[in-house]
């Protein structure tokens, strides 16, 4: 290459703006391209099932949630309560629970191993536990017609429930209202900030947030190198066009 020649290819250089890195850059991005779309791939799944796993856990907070209004609606019984509202009550306490079980089982299978998996089963665990670790209220609950099944789901037989509303009602109120305290503050400890299912949440959230960056720079890299490409074709382009007026 003469003088001419390479003041030639300097200033097409320069009047397109690009410069030996930029072309660097772009054959790098050329020949990582599959690498971009398999990272592409791979953090497009994580944000698939990171968000099924908050869709899931936002299932089990809204019922622990029915759970815990069901168990201050027992709580909040009075003496004037009719039988038939107490019933009301007992039996949508006793469906709010049974689906919080449920969910926290449906979460916890879902989670898969690791960490959500466990706070999933955690929460359905603890609002178990507080039905059946006291002897006293669980001899309290059977007395009127409460049992705890072994999947942890509690049933409630009817006529046994009636009965015991009979021969005393207010036996009935009061251990309705322990019970339905305990529920409530188990239910408390979950749902608050730096609770079990809280936590989770949060986690699963942040975890949301840092792949949705995390794709967004991916992206921002992706029309970098897409630019890169374009400028360098048309490095090519131009400096052959020099060419032509070489002297």
């Amino acid at each position: 290459m003469n003088i001419n020649d390479f003041v030639a290819a300097s200033s097409a250089r320069s009047y397109l703006g690009l410069n030996s890195g930029t072309q660097s850059v772009a054959r790098t991005n050329l020949a990582g391209q599959a690498g971009f779309d398999k990272a592409e791939k791979r953090i497009q799944s994580l944000v698939d099932v990171t968000s099924a796993q908050l869709s899931s856990f936002g299932q089990l907070k809204s019922a622990v949630s029915d759970t815990q209004l069901a168990a201050k609606a027992l709580g909040s019984l009075s003496a004037t309560s009719s039988n038939a509202a107490v019933k009301t009550a007992t039996e949508s306490f006793v469906g709010a629970f049974n689906s919080a079980i449920s969910t926290a089982k449906s979460t916890s299978a879902f989670a898969g191993e690791g960490a959500s998996a466990q706070s999933a089963s955690r929460a359905g665990q603890d609002l178990v536990r507080t039905v059946s670790t006291d002897s006293a209220t669980r001899d309290a609950l059977k007395q009127i017609g409460f049992s705890l099944a072994s999947d942890g789901k509690l049933t409630l037989d009817v006529k046994k429930f009636e009965a015991a509303q009979t021969a005393d009602p207010m036996a009935v109120k009061a251990t309705l209202a322990k019970i339905g305290q305990h529920v409530d503050n188990t239910a408390t400890q979950e749902l608050a900030s730096g609770g079990n299912v809280s936590n989770t949440v949060s986690s699963l959230s942040q975890r949301a947030s840092v792949l949705k960056n995390q794709q967004n720079t991916l992206a921002a890299l992706q029309q970098t190198a897409t630019d890169a490409t374009s400028n360098s074709n048309a490095y090519s382009n131009g400096f052959s066009s020099f060419g032509s007026f070489r002297r």
